[in-house]
């Protein structure tokens, strides 16, 4: 298989623009007042194969900041502020020591990496790090998802010219289609667009920070990868290869957030895609990337790979760990 060429900086912010964009679409104005207006009251669950189109936004965004997670980027800047407000290092940041003494201070305030990672886990089945033994995990999700890339891939298998690859690959999308939005809509909950919303900021300041002139300089980084493998060296920890998982990411929330546009036509008789469409092209990455990354672990027996490096300490009070999901 073909390496998976490295992703740029600034491909790097579009994304993260683009989980942005998705999350404000999925968080309607005034909808985070009504709810504390409502007071203590029984909500009906949602329909098990219903998901609305607000909600598989959020997820989109969230399916990027998953494979971020591994990738690197927020772990490193909870690394770097631990190092730096301990005394632990003394590397001179530079105009981004103001930003790392600002994510240190107000740390009590953000999603932790454990809650994360369980939130994660509930919703895609993935986790860098331990999780309790009674946690919710979405066993499902990865085959319901290579199952709709698949079919997205193939679709001009047998297309003979057919510009829609025919009624049988449509029928085989449609299908796929609807298997994960249910499985979505089972494994997702009320507070997803607002955990979306709260993790894509952590994402837009952990990249302001490893991406500042000063801390490249510090590093003598190249890029904000550079950045994340020196904080990891720093710390003495075993740095990760990014680049499957941010390509992963990327693709996984293409796919996702097409999702939301055409999970309505779904059980429709119409055409869901094209065959030259931009989510096809998508389908394609998330199973290169997925199969490179399944490579990547099956093939390193180090101890380092055995044993990840252990995740930040709690902290000691987080509003966001009794949401749950």
């Amino acid at each position: 298989m073909s390496a998976i060429a490295p992703i740029a900086d600034a491909q790097l912010g579009a994304a993260l623009s683009t989980g942005e964009r998705l999350v404000a679409r999925a968080t309607a104005p005034g909808l985070a007042f009504a709810l504390d207006q409502l007071g203590d009251i029984d909500i009906p669950d949602a329909a098990a194969d219903r998901v609305d189109k607000a909600q598989l936004r959020a997820l989109a965004s969230l399916y990027l900041a998953a494979d971020l997670e591994p990738a690197g980027i927020i772990p490193a800047v909870e690394t770097l502020a631990g190092l730096s407000a301990t005394g632990a290092t003394t590397l001179d940041l530079g105009g981004a020591e103001k930003l790392v003494a600002t994510w240190w201070r107000h740390r009590n305030e953000r999603v932790s990496a454990a809650e994360r990672g369980a939130f994660f886990s509930r919703l895609f089945g993935t986790s860098t790090g331990p999780a309790a033994a009674d946690a919710d995990r979405n066993f499902q999700f990865e085959d319901r998802m290579l199952e709709l890339c698949e079919s997205l891939y193939k679709l001009d298998a047998l297309s003979a010219g057919d510009p829609y690859g025919g009624s049988a690959q449509q029928a085989r999308v449609r299908a796929a289609v609807r298997a994960l939005v249910q499985n979505l809509a089972q494994a997702s909950g009320g507070i997803t667009a607002f955990m979306a919303g709260e993790i894509v900021q952590m994402l837009k300041d952990a990249f302001a920070i490893v991406g500042h002139p000063d801390l490249r300089h510090a590093f003598g980084a190249r890029d904000v990868w550079d950045v994340v493998t020196g904080i990891a060296r720093a710390a003495h920890q075993q740095p990760v290869q990014p680049t499957p998982y941010v390509h992963r990411g990327k693709a996984g929330m293409t796919v996702i957030a097409w999702l939301a546009d055409i999970a309505d036509q779904a059980s429709g008789a119409a055409p869901l895609v094209a065959v030259g469409d931009a989510v096809v092209g998508a389908a394609a990455d998330w199973i290169e990337a997925t199969l490179s990354i399944g490579e990547s672990v099956a093939g390193d027996s180090s101890p380092a790979a055995a044993i990840a490096p252990p995740p930040p300490p709690p902290p000691a009070s987080s509003a966001w760990a009794a949401l749950g999901g």
